[in-house]
């Protein structure tokens, strides 16, 4: 039996991990452009999960990477005995241009590792680091918005219209829905 799957939100059945290519005995990976989706940049989340409880020792974990082209491997999540399946959003590398057409098989991988669940206890925590400095992205972005509109200032109190609020929304909605990834694409310091 598959000891693991994923699943790509809304664009795929369960792909459990007969369908991967094995490495080494705790390496799996799968060519995304092949088996999946030529369009890679389409897929938005991926769920990894176990099959099955008691498939992994309760001292492991499974980690799930991303690889695009001759890149890194990058780090996105993971599940355990007792979280056995999460759903992680999917950053694909844009260019100027815009995505990356595939060059061939291999060009968009996913790569599940079984490793200690202490080591990817580490991993997960930099990703709690990650998801708070999206949010002070967000707040940043929302108050350079609003700052544009000031009528005036007096001292620490900013004067902004009515709708200006309703009008950043409207903003980071659309831009959010074009790329997910737009506060986060360039990475200067906050």
């Amino acid at each position: 039996m598959a000891p693991f799957g994923v699943l790509f939100v809304g664009n795929s059945y369960p792909i459990t991990s007969d369908y991967f290519a094995q490495v080494d005995p705790t390496h799996w990976v799968l060519d995304v452009c092949s088996l999946v989706k030529p369009q890679y940049w389409e897929l938005k989340e991926v769920c990894l999960f176990l099959t099955a409880p008691d498939t992994l020792d309760p001292s492991l974990a499974l980690g799930l990477y991303l690889k695009s082209g001759s890149g890194d491997w990058v780090y996105m999540g993971c599940c355990h005995s007792t979280h056995p399946s999460e759903v992680m959003p999917l950053r694909w590398p844009a260019q100027e241009g815009g995505y990356a057409v595939p060059a061939g098989p291999g060009f968009i991988q996913v790569g599940v590792s079984i490793e200690p669940l202490a080591e990817v206890a580490a991993k997960e925590s930099s990703r709690v680091g990650d998801k708070l400095a999206y949010a002070k992205r967000v707040g940043m972005d929302l108050y350079h918005f609003l700052a544009s509109f000031a009528t005036q200032t007096n001292g620490d109190t900013i004067v902004i219209p009515t709708k200006a609020l309703d009008r950043w929304y409207e903003r980071f909605e659309r831009k959010f829905r074009l790329d997910p990834d737009f506060l986060t694409r360039n990475q200067d310091k906050i």
